[in-house]
């Protein structure tokens, strides 16, 4: 079985964007592609669309016929970590049942990607982190980055933490944050990255304005010729 775990150096760097340029990218390879948003916060249960759910946005651009309790199968109405929102609605998480919706999806599709919550350390129960989870589902990290000063110390100490909790780092995803030009500072972040951490960028993420499933599949050519010699 294979996919990967897509987890970011923090909050809002775009894991989102990424995992569903990669979901468009292996369909286009022939995948049969699974995607999994395990845990969502910030989305009301009762009423949530793809423009604000990030589960049923990847829904969408994987064209997928699994249902949402397998894709997600928490979603809480608090914009915290799953912990802490958990708290607040008084919902607790079991991360068995998050395990087993991963490996009803893992046994139906040739590859499964999941997008994680935040970074590796944040918690979902007082014990459970997303790191843990990752470590259960036996998956290989990508790590979303961005492409700006204070990107090296963000990235580094996921890549530690992510070593110390035995993860197999397969390699840093850029993503802009704009569509401008970088900088000589922003344009060495990559390299350096490489050079500190002995772990490979597999690539930059164009940046999508107006982000829908169209636009991601507008962008599938350039998708196409930024990872056409990575490993993944």
């Amino acid at each position: 079985m294979k996919g990967y775990f897509i987890t970011g150096t923090d909050t809002n760097v775009g894991k989102t964007i990424v995992t569903a340029c990669l979901t468009a990218l292996f369909k286009d390879r022939g995948e049969n592609v699974g995607v999994m948003k395990p845990i969502e916060t910030g989305v009301d249960p009762e009423c949530n669309s793809s423009a604000n759910s990030d589960a049923k946005f990847l829904m969408e651009v994987s064209g997928t016929q699994d249902s949402l309790n397998e894709v997600c199968p928490y979603q809480l109405k608090t914009p915290a970590s799953p912990y802490q929102a958990s708290k607040i609605s008084g919902q607790k998480i079991n991360p068995a049942k998050i395990l087993n919706a991963f490996r009803a999806l893992q046994a139906k599709h040739s590859l499964t990607l999941v997008e994680g919550v935040g970074g590796l350390m944040v918690p979902i129960t007082q014990r459970y982190t997303i790191a843990d989870l990752a470590l259960e589902m036996q998956l290989p990290l990508i790590i979303v980055s961005r492409v700006q000063i204070g990107t090296l110390n963000h990235t580094l100490l996921t890549i530690n933490a992510a070593r110390q909790h035995g993860l197999k780092v397969k390699g840093v995803i850029l993503n802009p944050s704009n569509n401008q030009a970088l900088n000589i500072v922003e344009e060495q972040q990559g390299s350096l990255i490489e050079e500190l951490s002995d772990t490979p960028i597999l690539g930059t993420c164009p940046f999508v304005e107006n982000v829908s499933s169209a636009s991601i599949e507008r962008n599938l050519k350039t998708l196409q010729n930024e990872f056409a010699k990575t490993s993944i």
